[in-house]
């Protein structure tokens, strides 16, 4: 159990599409010294409480390099990677990693990293006075947050791959409905482009097991979710520009 005081938490390292940071602390605070995210995304969570011991788990390729990169890079080189609203514009030597992490800062809770800022996006971003692009604010942010997260681990595979340990876990899967099918480039969800995507039988069967045996579980969903006897938790707002709210539930 933590009964130590914990420093303060991170600003998202970058704004994913279904991201929880904003509503991670409504969540239960964790329990236990490690925090396993076996859907890490954009760790949202984690971020709130970035001095515990992080293990993520993620599949997407993408994700899980940045992560690997983020937790590696040093303060300096994340500060010399120039300010862009394209990544094609960046110079040869910044890694692909890098480019990945710059592409997510040019639109606001994508689900997957773009090459540039839409001109209409731009337009929509700078009349609700919002700053667009890879920003000397924005890598001064991670250029700061990097030297907290050296301890994370990250690991590239499924969910089941998490270590069995005891700790806290934080499971935000893809959304098993409708909203859930922005995850199909990644080839997560239930319809996903021939991919065989997720098992939510299975996932729930999983859940379960960490539940009765390996600590403390927080299980998020969207409403409409079925795979576990969900309970309504919140309604979270969009991001940015109007996007609708979503009306969470959660396991136990």
């Amino acid at each position: 159990m933590v009964d130590t005081p914990r420093a303060s938490g991170l600003k998202p390292f970058w704004r994913y599409y279904g991201g929880k940071w904003r509503a991670a602390p409504r969540y239960p605070k964790p329990r236990h010294r490690v925090i396993v995210e076996p859907f890490a995304g954009a760790a949202g969570y984690s971020c709130r409480y970035p001095d515990h011991d992080v293990i993520l788990v993620e599949k997407y390729p993408v994700i899980a390099g940045m992560w690997r990169y983020l937790v590696a890079v040093t303060s300096a080189e994340v500060r010399a990677i120039p300010e862009t609203d394209n990544v094609d514009d960046l110079p040869a030597w910044v890694p692909q990693e890098a480019r990945w992490l710059v592409g997510f800062h040019l639109d606001a809770c994508t689900y997957y990293p773009k090459k540039r800022v839409s001109p209409e996006r731009a337009k929509r971003l700078r009349a609700a006075g919002h700053r667009i692009g890879w920003t000397a604010d924005v890598r001064e942010r991670v250029a700061v947050q990097v030297e907290r997260i050296r301890h994370w681990q990250v690991i590239e595979g499924d969910y089941w791959e998490a270590p069995t340990v005891e700790a806290t876990w934080f499971i935000d899967p893809p959304y098993s409905g409708a909203k859930g099918a922005y995850y199909m480039a990644q080839g997560w969800g239930s319809r996903s482009r021939g991919q065989p995507g997720i098992q939510y039988a299975h996932l729930g069967a999983w859940c379960k097991l960490l539940h009765e045996r390996y600590g403390q579980v927080i299980v998020c969903e969207n409403e409409g979710a079925t795979w576990l006897p969900f309970v309504p938790f919140r309604e979270v707002r969009g991001g940015f520009l109007g996007r609708p709210a979503s009306r969470e539930v959660t396991w136990p």
